[in-house]
């Protein structure tokens, strides 16, 4: 019992400890400063700051310019050091919890940013290399050369940029912090271009796996204390490495299990681990977060990675139990009905038309494109969808959005589509080509196929890629509709 006690106390003592050191990494940063000479650009009306994550993850915040020129951001940043983008301006930014930052931004001169405060001549430092002609940014490397090619290329513009980042150093001595960030910054510009090299390689079928060698050289960077901006992208660049690499050999879909097999002794792992919860996330699925959460705790630990995804797990699954109002965002925008909405946002009446004209019924809306070969594999299982449910209950409408009529034509006929119950729809019959754009992009659509499930109320209940008529989960949401 008495050593019973003392690991109940000791496993206390480390979770105070741990939630401790988080509300450290919570400190709240300020950045704030003031824009000179703005009539050199006067369209320009606020400042944008980025803090970086997994692709269209980021959280942006932005700030007006005041009319003194002035503008202020507050954020936490849940690491020890976080690389952030004041967009446009002042691109790697580096900040602790609790620094206060002052950066001034002269517009007839973008390339000279001033930068005081607690971290201030540490980005000083930093705007100066990477603004003052000492740093390129990312890499291009022809993906058609050869590996010989390829890595004589990368080798001697890599070797390029290390003079040039001795050249800084000699001449400004900024000291070990800017040294290490900016020997960092390269390595991961580096590491960048290999492995998306290494991934469109493998994607045209060749041997990439001399490659896997390199994961482990990534591990200095993402063990670090500091969150580079580049190391999403970076992740994303080496999990489609993954991906091509084992859908290559074993002609099957790159998984959790497989991820945790080629990488479970490498530091990118939470970073990897993470996208693969993500994805599905973002298209309205909360059940892989669900069923791995016990894994997932264990290998994602660091506030910045857990943070904005249980913040958005939680999001996306307020708006499953009840979507009516996402549903009236995606629908009417910050109007307070339809009526107004068709003045504000006249680019939505065809979907407010579709609504009318299927009103209580449940709709199950297919968007998709002639040259998606994901779009295409949904057609047959479409079909077969169609055939559960009768056409007085459940409309089911397949919107081509493809700018070519003789194509789309095509696909009808190749998978027999006409007189199935399905209302084929050509999007420049539904829509103009820029409405329909319109439409997409405020739905935040950014590939297909995408999909809408909308209830007998005109609420729309579900979307996203995870609707995929393929989905067994798609037929029994479909089915709880009808209850």
């Amino acid at each position: 019992m008495k050593h019973l006690c003392l690991l109940i106390a000791f496993l206390s003592f480390l979770s105070c400890k741990a939630q401790g050191d988080n509300e450290d990494l919570a400190k709240e940063v300020i950045i704030s400063g003031r824009v000179l000479n703005r009539e050199v650009y006067p369209k320009e009306k606020e400042v944008t700051l980025v803090i970086p994550y997994l692709s269209e993850m980021e959280t942006v915040y932005t700030s007006p310019i005041a009319d003194d020129g002035t503008f202020s951001f507050r954020f936490s940043p849940y690491a020890p050091v976080r690389e952030v983008v004041l967009r446009n301006y002042a691109e790697h930014l580096f900040v602790h919890p609790g620094d206060s930052l002052f950066v001034e931004i002269d517009f007839s001169n973008l390339l000279s940013p001033k930068i005081t405060g607690t971290s201030g001549d540490l980005n000083q430092y930093m705007a100066l290399f990477t603004l003052g002609g000492y740093y390129r940014g990312p890499y291009y490397c022809n993906p058609r050369s050869t590996f010989e090619e390829f890595e004589k290329e990368l080798g001697e513009e890599h070797t390029s940029r290390w003079e040039r980042r001795a050249d800084f150093l000699k001449e400004h001595s900024p000291g070990a912090e800017v040294e290490e960030y900016t020997a960092d910054l390269l390595w991961i510009d580096y590491y960048n271009a290999l492995f998306r090299y290494a991934a469109s390689q493998a994607s045209e079928g060749k041997d990439v796996s001399l490659y896997m060698a390199l994961l482990l050289k990534l591990n200095p960077l993402f063990s670090g204390k500091t969150v580079f901006a580049g190391l999403f992208p970076l992740t994303e660049k080496v999990n489609f490495f993954l991906y091509c690499n084992h859908t290559r050999k074993k002609y099957s879909d790159f998984e959790l299990a497989d991820l945790m097999k080629d990488c479970k002794d490498n530091a990118i792992l939470p970073y990897l681990y993470l996208q693969h919860v993500a994805v599905p996330l973002c298209h309205n699925d909360t059940l892989c977060l669900a069923d791995y959460r016990l894994q997932f705790d264990s290998i994602v630990q660091a506030p910045h990675l857990r943070q904005p995804i249980l913040e958005l797990y939680e999001d996306k699954a307020d708006y499953l139990k009840a979507p009516g109002k996402v549903s009236h965002q995606m629908l009417y925008g910050n109007n307070a009905d339809e009526a107004a909405a068709r003045k504000d946002m006249p680019f939505m009446i065809p979907v407010y038309n579709l609504l009318e004209k299927y009103a209580g019924k449940v709709i199950y809306v297919d968007f998709w494109g002639v040259i998606c070969p994901p779009c295409l594999a949904e057609m047959e299982p479409l079909k077969e969808l169609r055939k559960r449910y009768s056409p007085d209950d459940v409309v089911m409408v397949s919107i081509c959005g493809s700018r070519d009529r003789e194509a789309y034509h095509k696909v009808l006929e190749r998978f027999s589509l006409r007189g199935k119950n399905i209302e084929c729809v050509y999007s420049e019959d539904w829509a103009t080509s820029d409405d329909y754009h319109r439409i997409m992009k405020h739905w935040g659509m950014n590939s297909i196929p995408q999909f809408l499930l909308i209830n007998r109320d005109g609420v729309i209940v579900d979307y996203g890629t995870a609707l995929r008529p393929s989905y067994p989960k798609t037929a029994a949401k479909i089915d709880a509709l009808l209850k």
